[in-house]
This record gives structure tokens, C-alpha cells and sequence, in this order.
């Protein structure tokens, strides 16, 4: 049999176009017009020409397509929105660093009484949104006058009066109209009062000889009649209380010295210290320091260093670098499980937290 050829001219030029798509089919008639011996020495001869089949892939769309399955059906667990039935509990409210008759741009005794008014106001309102409430526990941290040592900050100038007038004049009368005042609320109010540094006459006088501890004296004398008004002065530099069985480790702090200005390294080292020398307890509160900190003591007690009420007062922001807002401490005690709630309370609206102008939502900067 002869060799056939592929055709020449225009004829070649549309076998060009057409070969390499075609079916399988379309290449045998191809072959046969041709006149090939076979579909194979066709495609040779095609190949000689430099023409290829061109290979066929199926069809597979550029994104595979995603068959969404939804969720199976989810029971939901009801929420229940019942008549409230509260255990009762007990209150602590923790007061530190008030340095009454200490003047600063921010601070004096009429502010003093005000911000004692409204911490008043919040305490009720705690009270009232977790009823019952048995009695409420009053942790007075110390410092609750400015004391006269000039080594401290009471300088001509820096307060408004003596030591007996800051104690007699305004921190009894203060303090007596508050007790009376919460006392109207609850059962019992226990107050526990623990001696600051500002109440430290000189270095070498006795440790009982504080300011702290003549005001103290002078509530028990004010407040005798009020049976359901306990007042515990402190006998030593701590005071160790039960409530409901959990045991509260109460001081004033200016035993343990800030580092590089921050307290909390040096006085977790010593609130350790102290929970190994008492046998334990389960939350530590302390003042002094002019700012607000919580920390674990270990992986069974804390410790809350209290904001002051006082503000403005330089010593914080030279020794601490940082002044805390004038803010106190709250929180409930329950019998099964310890601190229940806990709250920071305002007493000045002129610090409340400054909002920032721009529209709800995620801030993208």
C-alpha cells in the first residue's frame, strides 16, 4: 500500500485547527478521508508535522463546592429567671488611708465627710442587693488621720488642725455618723481597727502610742451605748479575724517597703511570711500604699491592697508612681464558698472613669 500524505494549503491549515480537540472518532474519519492505513500511522504523520493531541481533562470547578451542614439541633439549657432565694451572708467593707485634716489640692475635711456620705450610700446599696446579710465586718486599715509628724507630710500649711482635733473634731464624729448609719441596715456591725504609720507620734515612742489607737479608744467611748456596735483596737501590728470560718489577715503595710516603687514583690514575700506565722488564712487586705493590687500569696490565700480615700497626697505618686482613685472595698462572705461578691466602691463623682468619644463597637487603630 502507498504512503498517503496529509493534505497541503488550506486543507492542512484546518487539519491543524481541528486535530488536536477532536474525538477519538472524529481522528478515525479523519485517518479514513485521508486514506491512512490506520488511525495510528495518521497521528505519526500528524506528530512529523509537530501537531499533537492535546490532552483532556475533565471538568473540575476552581473552588470546590462546600456542602454546608448545619448544627445539629441544640437543647437549650432553660434560663431560669425564679424569685430570688439568697443564703445568708456576711459583709466586709474595707476602709484604709482616710488622713483626715490632710489638705491637698483635691482633699480636705469637708471632702472627707462627703466622700464617707457617699461611700455610706454604696455600702447601703450593696447591702440591700444581697440580702440577708448577718452582719457586716468593718476593716479599718489605719491612717485615719493625718497625724502631726512633719517627716510625713503634715507640715504648717499641709493640714487643717492638730492631731486632737483631727482625731475628736472630725474622725469620731465622721466615723460614729457612719457606723449608726449602716448600723440601721443590719443586725451587728463589727469594726476592727488596725494602727497606720501617719499615727506614729515619734520613732522612739511606745508602738501604742499612735494616733490611730486614740481614735479607736475614743469610737469605743463614742459608740458604748450601741450594743450591736463592736469596736476592736488592734494589740498588735495585725489582726487576725474569722468570719464564718475563713480567717482574714488585716494590716496596714507600711512594714514591707516597696521595690523599684512597685509593693507587690515585697509584700507578697512578707504575706507569706506572716500566713506561715499565723498558721494560714485565706485573704490578706492591706492599705498604705495609696493604690489598688491584688495578688496570690499562695494557691490558697490572697491578698488586696485597699485604694485610699485621701487623694492628691504626693507621697504616692514619689514613692509609688502611681495615686489610685478614691475608692474602697466590699465583698460578701459565704459559708460554703468563702469571698462571694466583690466591689469597688466610688465616693467622689469627680473620679469616676473618663469615657472616650466614639461610637460603640470594635476600635480599630
Amino acid at each position: 500500500m502507498s504512503k498517503r500524505k496529509l493534505p497541503e494549503g488550506e486543507q492542512l491549515e484546518a487539519l491543524v485547527k481541528e486535530y488536536p480537540l477532536a474525538s477519538d472518532g472524529r481522528v478515525q474519519q479523519l485517518s479514513d478521508t485521508f486514506e491512512f492505513a490506520n488511525v495510528g500511522s495518521f497521528k505519526r504523520a500528524m506528530r512529523h508535522q509537530g501537531i499533537g493531541r492535546a490532552i483532556t481533562i475533565p471538568d473540575i470547578p476552581l473552588q470546590p463546592e462546600v456542602q454546608y451542614i448545619p448544627y445539629p439541633q441544640l437543647k437549650l439549657k432553660p434560663f431560669k429567671v425564679a424569685k430570688i432565694n439568697r443564703a445568708e451572708e456576711d459583709m466586709g467593707l474595707v476602709l484604709g488611708d482616710w488622713h483626715i485634716a490632710k489638705v491637698t489640692e483635691s482633699y480636705n475635711t469637708q471632702v472627707a465627710r462627703a466622700r464617707a456620705d457617699y461611700l455610706l450610700d454604696s455600702t447601703m446599696t450593696i447591702l440591700n442587693l444581697h440580702r440577708p446579710i448577718r452582719k457586716v465586718w468593718v476593716f479599718d486599715l489605719g491612717d485615719n488621720v493625718q497625724g502631726e509628724n512633719p517627716h510625713q507630710g503634715s507640715k504648717i500649711g499641709e493640714t487643717e488642725c492638730g492631731a486632737y482635733e483631727q482625731i475628736h473634731d472630725y474622725a469620731i464624729p465622721i466615723m460614729s455618723r457612719f457606723l449608726l448609719s449602716l448600723k440601721q441596715g443590719v443586725g451587728e456591725v463589727e469594726f476592727i481597727g488596725i494602727d497606720g504609720n501617719h499615727g506614729i507620734y515619734e520613732r522612739t515612742a511606745p508602738q501604742r502610742t499612735n494616733w490611730d489607737n486614740f481614735f479607736y479608744a475614743g469610737l469605743q467611748s463614742a459608740l458604748v451605748n450601741q450594743p450591736s456596735i463592736n469596736v476592736y483596737p488592734p494589740k498588735w501590728f495585725y489582726q487576725l479575724v474569722n468570719i464564718r470560718g475563713f480567717r482574714f489577715f488585716v494590716i496596714h503595710g507600711n512594714q514591707v517597703y516597696a521595690q523599684q516603687g512597685i509593693p507587690l514583690f515585697a509584700m507578697r514575700r512578707k504575706m507569706q511570711e506572716w500566713y506561715a506565722y499565723v498558721g494560714g488564712f485565706n485573704y490578706g487586705y492591706a492599705a498604705h500604699f495609696h493604690t489598688g493590687a491584688y495578688d496570690q500569696v499562695n494557691s490558697h490565700a490572697d491578698y488586696t491592697i485597699c485604694p485610699p480615700l485621701v487623694t492628691g497626697d504626693s507621697w504616692a505618686l514619689e514613692k509609688v508612681g502611681r495615686a489610685s482613685e478614691p475608692k474602697q472595698l466590699c465583698f460578701g462572705v459565704h459559708d460554703k464558698y468563702g469571698r462571694s461578691f466583690s466591689y469597688q466602691l466610688h465616693t467622689d463623682n469627680a473620679f469616676l472613669p473618663k469615657k472616650f468619644d466614639e461610637p460603640e463597637g470594635v476600635v480599630t487603630i
